[in-house]
């Protein structure tokens, strides 16, 4: 096993010769510029120096002619390496110095082969001259010459393919703000068909003429409330409410009076519900809301509907209509239905007993089951 310094500042080439080398069996060290060389030189002693000829940071035949001239110090083989568009001119000055040389990009078994034939020949006494400066001058000219006209065909290759780097990236950068725009394009448009679709599902469940919530809705949602209920345990309360004689509005001042009464009312109603209420037009004039409430609360929230909406002032062509009076009818889940559609007829059932009363009044309704009684919360005569 050998000790072998690789003078590289390349990594990826003295990272190939060290590990090819280490397969083989040999101790082997790197340094990147003259200074680490010298240093590992004087404290390893390796057997091998394998240097690029051509480094930016280091002057290596200079340094191999001082390495040489130093008596003190126990000399290593030497081996450089160079470009193969130098090969050459660099082999012809390897020869002229007396040591060996490879070129690099380096086939492993050629590197591995005369590694092996320098170590075959003695360790260079200390004090032994490669050559004259002089003659390293004369051989170091030709390389320069062959170097700079090599460094200024790549300096051109780089420019060119600088030009066509920036040319791509312009290209790209070009089809990225296209691309970005279509994004945005598509994303716009696609935001706004959701908004067109959310805007038509809503119009779908929205009453034309109150804008509460329709029938249609009422019926998509009182499944999901029931549902919610059930694993809350909290009471439901459905209330449907009537206009009393709200077919004399409409004999006695038109239709469009009578669209007036339902508006009121129906904006009325919406301003006196909570967040989480539910209120719809069930049909003609009739209201449903849907409220989580206790019985109690329910029967109260009721009765100050029904007064709120007798208080109203409403005019229509100089005439004053009403007072609109109104009869409520509740049923609450679970206490009067197994579910929401059973719950619905008993608010309809006590309604109707509401209005058998005489109406303007409210009732708490029974069960769909027999043996519940109606209970009359309030009623006040027309």
């Amino acid at each position: 096993m050998a000790t072998i310094l690789i003078v590289e500042e390349g990594l990826i080439h003295r990272h190939f010769a060290m590990t090819l080398l280490r397969d083989h069996g040999h101790r082997v060290v790197a340094a990147s510029n003259g200074e680490e060389a010298l240093k590992i030189v004087q404290a390893d002693m390796p057997d091998l120096m394998i240097a690029d000829i051509l480094m930016s940071n280091m002057d290596v035949c200079p340094f191999m002619l001082s390495l040489r001239a130093e008596r003190d110090l126990v000399q290593p083989r030497i081996m450089l390496r160079g470009a193969v568009q130098v090969e050459d001119e660099a082999r012809a000055l390897a020869t002229a110095m007396g040591v060996g040389f490879v070129p690099k990009p380096v086939n492993p078994s050629a590197l591995v082969a005369e590694v092996e034939a320098m170590m075959a020949k003695p360790r260079p006494r200390a004090g032994t001259r490669l050559t004259e400066p002089r003659t390293v001058d004369l051989l170091l000219r030709p390389l320069v010459r062959k170097l700079c006209r090599y460094t200024t065909n790549l300096e051109r290759l780089n420019a060119q393919m600088e030009r066509q780097i920036a040319d791509y990236h312009g290209h790209l950068a070009s089809v990225r703000s296209a691309m970005d725009q279509e994004i945005r394009k598509r994303l716009w448009a696609e935001h706004a068909l959701t908004q067109a679709n959310v805007s038509l599902h809503d119009q779908a469940m929205r009453d034309g003429l109150t804008n509460l919530y329709n029938r249609r809705y009422l019926e998509e949602s009182l499944g999901r409330e029931e549902s919610r209920a059930r694993r809350t345990g909290e009471s439901l309360g459905i209330m449907l409410v009537d206009i009393d004689g709200f077919k004399g509005f409409n004999d006695r001042f038109g239709h469009a009076a009578g669209d007036l009464v339902l508006c009121a009312a129906a904006e009325y109603m919406a301003s006196a519900a909570r967040g989480e209420d539910i209120v719809c037009r069930y049909g003609g004039d009739e209201f449903v809301l849907v409220i989580k409430a206790s019985r109690t609360t329910l029967g109260e929230r009721a009765e100050a509907l029904r007064r709120g909406v007798q208080a109203l002032e409403i005019e229509y062509d100089g005439n004053r209509l009403g007072p609109v009076t109104l009869s409520i009818g509740i049923g609450i889940f679970p206490e009067h239905g197994d579910n929401g559609g059973e719950v619905l007829r008993a608010a309809d059932a006590a309604l109707y007993r509401a209005k058998q009363a005489g109406r303007n009044c409210v009732f708490i309704g029974a069960e769909a089951r027999a043996g519940h009684e109606v209970r009359a919360i309030a009623c006040q005569a027309h």
